[in-house]
């Protein structure tokens, strides 16, 4: 009895199916690992950036934004140029200070003559302020404001008010109350016997209380109060 021959295994139909099987296995493990590679990168690179975008965020330091100045008005009378102006200056002087013309506010006398006598006035920076500036033969005979000059911290008392008498300096009232006044009126030369300065300090007390001090030769000659607690 003749044998019956055993089929060649690459002829058979089912070792095909399973070679086509592993390359298309093959096929698409490999595809993705390259996918995969590529993609790596690319995700790193991202995050990357964005970490970098981070930390230039973190590190950045906002610079203080500046705030407007505020733009002083040419030709009005401010606190610094109120203390500029001294007892003797003619108009023209004052004038030029301030940088503009004033308002006669009184005149009186003839003109060119030692007692010719006129005031003016020059508009203020200051909200509800004047300022009044006396003038006899040409020159500044008084200086006197209200709300031009408010820089002085200090206040008054009614304590410390009364601690005050006449005849006292002004630096001695100055340690009394712990601070400078401001200006209200000046006339004369500083250093002579009718030089007199008026000063003003708001007070404690009653809603506008303040006090003033009036000085001659450097003396204390009158002292004033109205609401101190």
């Amino acid at each position: 009895m003749e044998k019956k021959k055993k089929k060649s295994i690459f002829k058979r139909w089912w070792f095909w199916l399973i070679v086509i099987i592993i390359i298309i296995g093959a096929a698409s493990g490999g595809g993705g690992e390259e996918s995969d590679k590529t993609a790596e990168p690319a995700n790193s690179n991202t995050s990357e950036t964005k970490a970098d975008e981070n930390k230039k965020s973190d590190n950045k330091v906002e610079e203080p934004k500046e705030e407007p100045k505020k733009e002083a008005k040419d030709g009005v009378l401010t606190e610094e140029k109120f203390n500029q102006i001294k007892s003797g200056m003619t108009y023209e002087e004052v004038k030029n200070i301030i940088g503009s013309e004033g308002s006669v506010v009184s005149e009186s006398g003839d003109k060119g003559t030692e007692f010719h006598t006129v005031i003016y006035e020059w508009e203020t920076d200051g909200i509800f302020s004047n300022a009044n500036f006396t003038f006899q033969g040409d020159k500044l005979m008084n200086k006197s404001q209200i709300g031009v000059t408010d820089s002085s911290g200090a206040t008054v008392t009614k304590e410390e008010f009364d601690k005050i008498s006449n005849g006292m300096t002004y630096e001695q009232i100055v340690e009394i109350i712990g601070g400078e006044g401001d200006i209200l009126s000046e006339s004369g030369n500083e250093g002579d016997q009718f030089h007199t300065v008026i000063y003003m300090y708001n007070g404690e007390g009653d809603l506008g209380a303040n006090a003033n001090f009036t000085f001659q030769g450097g003396k204390l000659q009158n002292k004033t109060q109205m609401g101190l607690k």
